[in-house]
């Protein structure tokens, strides 16, 4: 009796060490459930924005002024003299520093639609000045001189915005409506061969335009608030009559004018 129970006891023993060996390499035989995948970033555009901005302005403005009859003795004088026309073109342009709001709204998943209002100030400037000799009806000669100017001041645009989203990058078309403040002055005298001023005259216009504004850029998240972005913009005011000579009336078309600018955004918002 003692032996059987030995020899049982024996087989249980040799029972459970085959089991420890064989549940391990049965349970590494069994297929694994793979780690649930870690989920990507999500970036939210959808919201109200500020920033500010800062970059470089370039135009080009030309002149046309016709040509006309002066005479130095006045109205009803003998001495006319043919003043020749004016074809002149100015390129004002400088740095330029302003602010920007707005509000974007992501659709689709990975379209935006949006509006944008900027204010943005800039001083650029560009100025001809020429020399000619005229003569007069009656033989006499004189040096006719001539200094005008051009400047672009503060710009604002109200423009919409279509974009595709690519996770933190968002790539833009932009276009709208635009204004900006335009001057122009003009100083002109005649003089004798000696150096006699014989009369002057000085004049100016200022004038706020409105055009269009076309454009594109892109955007980068750099974090849920706060973006960088690039752009670039394309503007067209037109043209305005401004006073040049003596009395005389000409037309100045502010017809490019174009600028890069780099800004920073604060989004409100998660």
């Amino acid at each position: 009796m003692t032996k059987k129970i030995s020899r049982l006891a024996s087989l249980t023993l040799l029972e459970i060490a085959v089991a420890a060996v064989a549940v391990p390499a049965l349970a590494a035989d069994m297929p694994t459930k793979a780690p649930a995948p870690i989920a990507a970033p999500a970036y939210s555009w959808t919201g109200f924005y500020v920033g500010a901005h800062a970059g470089y302005r370039w135009g080009n403005a030309d002149f046309t002024g016709g040509a006309y009859s002066f005479d130095p003795d006045g109205p009803g004088g003998i001495s006319p003299i043919d003043i020749p026309a004016r074809n002149e073109g100015y390129n004002p342009k400088g740095g330029i520093i302003g602010l920007h709001g707005g509000y974007n709204y992501q659709f689709a998943p990975n379209w935006l639609a949006g509006i944008e209002g900027d204010w943005t100030w800039g001083n650029g400037s560009d100025d001809r000045s020429s020399l000619l000799a005229v003569q007069s009806g009656g033989g006499t000669t004189y040096r006719l001189g001539d200094g005008s100017e051009v400047k672009l001041g503060w710009q604002a645009t109200i423009r919409g915005r279509l974009g595709y989203v690519q996770g933190p990058w968002l790539f833009y078309g932009t276009g709208g409506v635009a204004f900006i403040r335009a001057k122009w002055s003009d100083a002109t005298t005649l003089t004798s061969t000696g150096g006699t001023i014989i009369a002057s005259a000085a004049s100016s216009a200022s004038k706020t335009l409105t055009g269009y504004v076309v454009g594109a850029g892109f955007e980068y998240m750099l974090n849920r608030n706060w973006i960088g972005r690039v752009e670039y913009l394309y503007e067209n005011f037109g043209s305005f009559d401004v006073p040049f000579g003596f009395a005389q009336t000409g037309t100045l078309d502010v017809g490019d004018v174009q600028k890069v600018r780099v800004g920073i955004s604060y989004k409100f918002g998660p």
